[in-house]
């Protein structure tokens, strides 16, 4: 019997390193992504000998992460499937990356319905490239980022940190109340989301930074670890009447705060043209599949 309790900042101690040991690419193998959305899909952990599962219910379903941690996973995955019969509601594993979905297709023929997630597949990019933004392909970027430079003189980047979270907090409401965004769904449930990050900033392995112009914040910035090679962006927001703004938050990020990675996640793009084609254009190394996997109780 696996024994599930609700994810808190605490538990980052021992989840982050399961999460870390797997070696998976996205997003939702990140222990700030998958607490920052916790509230939202009301999502519990439980250990499995040396593997995490992770549980989220939504709309009478379950959904599963593709368990991660030390060591093979077929263990994890028959105490999901036992249960995922003994509640008895319809199940799913997300987050399947190819390698997992043939593991599953050996393990458990015929058992899932398995289908490729396209508007889940993450855009992860070379960290060197995002902070030097090189050559021909990345030129509309310079451009950008050179005017946002020319019209305002006195911008710096600062780390977030405890002392200037207040103000970041403040841009981050006011952000989330503009005319274009106070009447989408999706932002205001994002908004409350970074909030309860925010709550447990001390708490989370979490690492940002915001840049000022003109006396005012214009853009901030935060993610954190997936592993030792890849940095997981989950929030990035610029005012959209400063020119230039969300491609500086982006190359200083890369520059400052990702130093230390080879690589960075920048998620999904939701099934948004308009964001799938403003990740395409930073030119990503990898676009990372992610699959869904149906049990067939």
């Amino acid at each position: 019997m696996l024994k599930f309790t609700p994810i808190g900042p605490q538990d980052a101690e021992w989840v982050a390193p399961l999460l870390h040991a797997s070696g998976y690419m996205t997003s939702t193998y990140a222990f700030v992504t998958l607490y920052m959305w916790s509230r939202a899909f009301n999502t519990q952990v439980a250990r499995c000998g040396d593997h995490l599962i992770a549980r989220s219910e939504k709309d009478g379903g379950l959904y599963y992460l593709y368990p991660s941690g030390h060591g093979g996973e077929k263990d994890a995955m028959d105490a999901i499937i036992a249960d995922a019969r003994q509640l008895n509601k319809p199940a799913q594993l997300y987050g399947v990356s190819v390698e997992a979905k043939q593991r599953l297709e050996e393990w458990y023929p015929g058992l899932f319905d398995i289908e490729a997630a396209r508007d889940d597949y993450e855009y992860i990019y070379d960290r060197q490239e995002l902070a030097e933004l090189p050559g021909k392909k990345f030129q509309k970027k310079r451009n950008f980022v050179s005017r946002f430079i020319r019209e305002n003189p006195d911008w710096e980047f600062h780390r977030l940190t405890a002392e200037s979270l207040p103000a970041v907090r403040q841009f981050n409401k006011e952000w989330a109340a503009l005319n274009d965004n106070k009447d989408d769904p999706g932002i205001q449930m994002e908004h409350q989301a970074i909030e309860m990050v925010f709550d447990h900033f001390d708490q989370l392995p979490l690492e940002g930074g915001y840049v000022t112009a003109g006396g005012r914040i214009v853009a901030f910035s935060f993610g954190s670890a997936i592993n030792d090679r890849i940095f997981d962006t989950n929030v990035e927001k610029a005012l959209y009447d400063v020119t230039g703004a969300y491609n500086i938050i982006n190359r200083e990020m890369a520059r400052v705060v990702c130093e230390k990675y080879q690589m960075i996640n920048r998620e999904d793009d939701v099934g948004s043209e308009g964001l799938r084609k403003a990740k395409l254009s930073y030119n990503p190394i990898i676009i990372e599949p992610k699959y869904r996997a149906t049990l067939k109780i």
